[in-house]
């Protein structure tokens, strides 16, 4: 017959199988979540690596509207002191390429 010792070995078989189905699925579930980081974390490094592509390419257009911007400010800065220049020699510079030009001066004199 079954005596007590035969009925111990039998619920602690039962107890490893038990175990062992708990550890399978844990180790299954820990397969699965490593796996699901690795996809995140590749996931991340691309998009990560696109907007470092994007900036790298916003930076190097904005480098160039810069110099852009550069050779506009140097050259309004010359025409403003063209200008000034202009300005600055009064209205006898006016007067003169008048008279050369074929137009009589403000004093009557051809």
């Amino acid at each position: 017959m079954i005596d007590s010792k035969d009925i111990l070995f039998i619920v602690l078989a039962f107890c490893a199988l038990w175990f062992t189905a708990f550890v399978c699925w844990l180790i299954w579930q820990m397969a699965t979540l490593l796996r699901r980081a690795n996809e995140t974390v590749s996931d991340a490094r691309v998009k990560l690596g696109r907007l470092e592509e994007a900036l790298g390419s916003m930076r190097s257009r904005f480098e160039q509207a810069v110099c852009g911007a550069g050779i506009v400010t140097e050259a309004a800065k010359r025409v403003v002191e063209y200008v000034s220049e202009r300005r600055g020699r009064g209205h006898d510079a006016t007067e003169e390429e008048g008279v050369h030009r074929g137009k009589k001066s403000p004093k009557g004199h051809a």
